[in-house]
Parts: structure tokens; sequence; C-alpha cells
């Protein structure tokens, strides 16, 4: 059981996430925001979920959702995870995570969302000047958590964040906070977390300087050097609530079930709901509806996957594929990569 101090610290988290639910309560501003490569989905079991897992994570991508549920992770973690995006774009994310027992679990997350080879076009070149650019996005985050109590985690992120095209470029910090409540039903688990807190970005570079000339009528120097201004754009704010629970646990049958309640700062708040079929310990089906109650439809969509685990000499390997719906963009596939040691 939690302690006194305990459950308030709980209850203050809970009464966070709907004051800050209620801070930034608006109509849908899609496209508002600064990197939102960061609010893309990431590893193939939590996609193939539908996104659910806020209460659920613990694996090598416990911090792109809840940064409290690395703290289940009891082995050293390396995980790697692709997926071919929109427009020829692709998304890798890779993630170290060294099992401290005790003093907690520390973790390593690199995210490049790389937009492909683009050619260089002017107004009199507008078929090509035969240059290329490679427009990338980067998040690199170090992670921290452990559990208070037997049953209670907590957990934080620190994330360095960079969008590059052409010479221009914006950096950007931020952090997430995340909280993990597990009790004796049924594994039951609540999880809460705050995505992407941070600072504005803006971009700059060599590309937004100008040659102006501040008194043209009177013949005044025309090659002052000057700086085009950009706007600073905030970052995709995420508050997530969810619950997880073993649904259905009988022999070597698993039946696991999760549901997520998401606000963003620039999309309608939406429900994401997940489950996952386990045989055995060793083949898992998985299925999911993302983005349930959003008003943009076209995110939303049906998820499926399937997961393989297998032991040898105290090494796991897990192997994940996640399918994504779209309603007008082709339909990504995901791959992810675990090994436990």
């Amino acid at each position: 059981m939690l302690n006194f101090n305990f459950k308030k610290l709980f209850l203050c988290g809970l009464f966070s996430f709907f004051f800050f639910q209620g801070y930034v309560y608006a109509q849908d501003k899609v496209g508002t925001t600064a990197a939102p490569f960061l609010g893309i989905a990431s590893g193939a079991r939590s996609t193939a979920m539908g996104g659910a897992y806020v209460a659920l994570a613990n694996d090598g991508n416990a911090m792109f959702y809840n940064p409290a549920g690395m703290a289940q992770i009891k082995l050293n973690n390396i995980s790697f995870s692709n997926v071919n995006w929109f427009l020829d774009s692709q998304i890798q994310d890779a993630t170290v995570i060294v099992s401290g027992a005790e003093k907690g679990n520390f973790g390593l997350s690199v995210r490049a969302l790389n937009y492909g080879e683009i050619d260089v076009t002017t107004i009199s070149n507008p078929e090509g000047t035969g240059e290329q650019f490679t427009p990338i996005d980067l998040s690199v985050a170090f992670t921290y958590s452990r559990y208070i109590t037997d049953k209670f985690s907590i957990g934080a992120t620190a994330k360095y964040i960079q969008q590059k095209i052409w010479n221009e470029s914006a950096l950007g910090f931020a952090v997430d906070l995340g909280m993990l409540y597990r009790t004796d039903f049924k594994n039951l688990t609540i999880g809460m977390s705050i995505l992407n807190f941070g600072t504005d970005m803006q971009l700059s570079g060599d590309d937004l300087r100008e040659p102006i000339d501040l008194d043209p009528i009177n013949g005044n120097n025309d090659r002052i050097e000057a700086f085009l201004g950009t706007d600073e754009w905030a970052l995709p704010l995420i508050f997530r609530v969810g619950i997880a629970m073993d649904a259905v646990e009988v022999e070597n049958h698993k039946l696991i079930v999760a549901i997520d309640a998401k606000h963003p700062n620039d999309n309608s708040e939406s429900v994401d709901v997940g489950a996952e079929y386990g045989f055995n310990d060793l083949l898992f089906l998985r299925g999911g509806y993302r983005s349930l109650f959003s008003s943009q439809t076209e995110d939303q969509g049906v998820t499926a996957g399937f997961g393989l685990k297998y032991e040898i000499n105290g090494v796991i390997a897990k192997l994940g594929g996640a399918y994504m719906s779209h309603k007008y963009l082709q339909d990504p596939l995901m791959w992810t990569l675990e090994i436990q040691f």
C-alpha cells in the first residue's frame, strides 16, 4: 500500500493533469506546433495496440510514452524501430536502457525523421539546379526512472530537439514527466504523462540573411546586412492518462487490454484503445484503434500487429511488427527489434 505522502503525490498528479488539460483546452490547431515528429507513434507493440500505452509502457519504447514505465524493466535493454513514413520519409528510433536495480534505470533514446533527398529548385530553375538537400528532424533524450514504492514509479526525460532544412535549423529543449501506479487486482495499472513541455522553436540560418537599404530615396548604403524574421512555434505538448489490466490469464493464455485518453495542444482530445493476446509468452497478437472521437478523421484508424519472443542463455530477443491504417496516405508498417540481457 502507498503511504499517505505518496497518495497525496498521486492525487496531485491527477489534479495537475486535469488542470493543465483545462489550461490548453481550445479548438483544433493542427499544424501550429514545431517538431510534430515528436508525437508520432514509436515501437511496434505500442503502435499495434493503437498507442494505448501510457499505463503499459514496460519495454524499450517506454520513454516515448511514459518515462515512469521504464522502471519496470529489470534487464539491460537495446531496441531499434524503423517505419517507412509518408512520401518516402523514414523514422528510426533507437534506445539503450541500463538497469540500475534499486538506484533506478537510466535510458538514452534517439529519434530521427529523414525526409530523403529533395531537389533544389529556384524561380529560374523550376526543374532543379542539380543540387539536393536532406531535411532531418532529430531528438536526443536522457531518461531516469525508479520505483518509489513496490507499486509506484516516477520518471523524467530531458530532450534536445533539432529541425534542419537546407541551411536553416531550429533548436529546442523539453522535458517529459510520468507516473505509474500498479494495483494487485489483475495487475491493473494507472499511468499519466506530460510530454514535450519545453521551449519554443524558431528557424535561423544563413539563407535568411538579406542585404537592405534603410534609406533608398537618399542613396544610403544598400548593403546593410539584415535577417528575415521567423515566428516562434510551440512544441507539441501532449497530456496522457490511461489504464491497463490483465483481462484474462489462464495457463498459457493471456489477454491485456488498455485505454488512453490524450489531450494534445495542437489537435482535438481523443482516446486510444488496444489489446494484446499472448500465447505461452512466445507469440503475441495485437490490435487497436487510435484517436477515437477525434475531429481529425484522417488521423483515426485501425492498428494491428504481432510479436515474437525468444530466450536463449539469459538473453531475450523480441521482434514485433505493426500496421497503421490511414484515410488518405499509404498505410505504414513498423518493425521493432529488442534485446534484453
